[in-house]
């Protein structure tokens, strides 16, 4: 088909769906809309998601529509939804799979449709992430991905935090997914490939249009092409050589001892590249936030520091159960940062708290948006984890969580899978890692009195999926330590 063609199509497509949205009548008991302007709605929702869902939400209260042109997205926002969302609906009627399914524009179709896969990858993400002796053998990975990575941030003048930080995040996910000879081996291309699919599976032409239709879509599919080559190889490889599976300590190998393996072929490709994006994309910018800030509030930075001073490390591992302020650090950085949305599927009109009629499509709780609010959370904009260290039962993170106003890795059975895996890769590796063997220094990039709690520099949502990053680039420089943290107790009693 010639682009003028393409066009034509496009603009007849375009037409016929907004007519749609604009000539159907509004139900009886349906959300309000968000404003009377789509432009303006696509403008602000762009390119300012977070302040206009606090906006809509003043506005319109708790429940509200949002028209996007080619689809329409219902928004929960506050703890009662979150709680509705995760403790009362079912995924027979509001379905993440399904979410998941249509956010990746038919690219893991095979895995979504083929029969007892959910149910298996379940169970194994359950086991193959979390178990201790995995998460124990998945920090080696991390360590012997992160210690290498400094030195060579180290031996430059300066390094751009998010960018460098987003790479380094990625190689120890798919280290701890496929093993450190896989990445030894594809890594170089495997990387860029996961980040622009990652850029360019949010694009509004890959959004609105076919895939085969645009550069951005077809780019998808060359890269789901490539990248289930990859795996199927790697994956004939292994179950060729079953020794290789049960003695190696990547998520693939585990996954691949489970019985009936070779059946769940077309499947492997699709759910790894799911599991490294969820993996990666809410941890990336978490990484580069959470340094930012703390070196940014030297007396915290502090804190920090005397944690490490008190516990160090085991093999490389550091003992988190000991180290409050880290954890706390990672709670405070995912209420400011972290999902957007919690995407569902809605198969059909259903009947919500109060009577009201969700209707069939999109539905979307914001997380974020609910961890801003005020009520819940004086100073919503100020990065403080002190805020979650607190013993008083109406303010501690225990209450928060049980009342679902911090529900950043799920609730239930609708908790986050990856969690543990996190915890390991951020609290007991990459942070105290870095903080414990190195001094770091903003270089570049920040500007007095700008973004939250003045950290510098404003967030954009526009690079990809999950957390967002700085609107520009952060450069820091490393500087190595003459001693540990760790050690300075040690080698001063000597």
């Amino acid at each position: 088909m010639a682009p003028l063609d393409l066009y034509v199509a496009g603009g007849i497509v375009a037409v016929t769906i907004i007519g749609a949205h604009y000539f159907k009548k509004q139900k009886q008991n349906s959300p309000p809309w968000a404003h009377a302007s789509i432009w303006q709605t696509l403008n602000e929702f762009s390119n300012y998601p977070v302040e206009f869902l606090i906006k809509q939400r003043k506005e319109k209260g708790d429940i509200f529509r949002v028209n996007l042109l080619f689809f329409s997205i219902t928004f929960i926002i506050g703890a009662k939804w979150n709680r509705w969302l995760l403790r009362e609906t079912k995924e027979e009627d509001a379905s993440f799979y399904e979410a998941v399914r249509d956010w990746h524009h038919g690219l893991i179709d095979v895995a979504h449709n083929f029969p007892g896969w959910h149910e298996r990858a379940l169970k194994a993400m359950s086991i193959g992430l979390n178990g201790p002796a995995r998460l124990e053998q998945m920090s080696k990975y991390f360590l012997d991905i992160a210690v290498p990575t400094y030195q060579s941030w180290e031996a430059e003048t300066s390094v751009p935090l998010f960018d460098f930080g987003s790479e380094l995040v990625l190689r120890a996910v798919l280290t701890a997914l496929l093993g450190p000879a896989f990445v030894h081996k594809y890594g170089d291309e495997v990387v860029p490939m996961v980040k622009s699919f990652e850029r360019d599976i949010g694009h509004n032409l890959a959004m609105f249009l076919p895939l085969w239709a645009t550069g951005v879509g077809r780019g998808l599919l060359r890269t789901r092409r490539r990248w289930k080559e990859l795996i199927e190889a790697e994956v004939v490889a292994r179950l060729e050589d079953p020794t290789r599976c049960v003695e190696a300590g990547d998520y693939l190998s585990y996954l691949l001892t489970l019985d009936n393996a070779a059946r769940y072929m077309d499947c492997y490709g699709e759910h790894i590249v799911t599991a490294i994006t969820a993996a990666h994309t809410n941890s990336d910018g978490t990484f580069a936030w959470t340094l930012l800030h703390l070196v940014r509030n030297p007396d915290l930075l502090a804190e920090y520091e005397n944690e490490i001073r008190s516990n160090p490390p085991l093999g490389g591992r550091y003992p988190i159960k000991t180290m409050p302020f880290s954890e706390a650090c990672l709670r405070e950085t995912g209420r400011l940062y972290s999902n957007l949305v919690n995407l569902r599927y809605v198969f059909r009109d259903m009947v919500a708290p109060g009577g009201i009629i969700i209707p069939k499509g999109w539905l979307a709780a914001s997380p974020l948006v609910t961890q801003r609010d005020p009520e819940l959370y004086p100073h919503p904009e100020e990065w403080e984890p002190h805020r979650f260290l607190s013993n008083d039962p109406a303010t501690s993170y225990a209450s928060k969580f049980r009342s679902h106003e911090f529900v950043q890795f799920g609730y239930g059975r609708h908790a986050c899978l990856g969690e543990k895996l996190v915890h390991c890769l951020l609290r007991e590796t990459l942070w105290p890692t870095l903080i414990d063997n190195y001094r770091l220094e903003v270089v570049d990039g920040v500007i007095a009195g700008e973004g939250l709690s003045n950290v510098g520099v404003d967030v954009t949502f526009s690079e990809g999926l999950g957390t967002p990053f700085g609107e520009r680039e952060v450069w820091i420089k490393v500087t190595k330590r003459d001693v540990p943290l760790s050690e300075e107790a040690a080698r001063s009693s000597v």
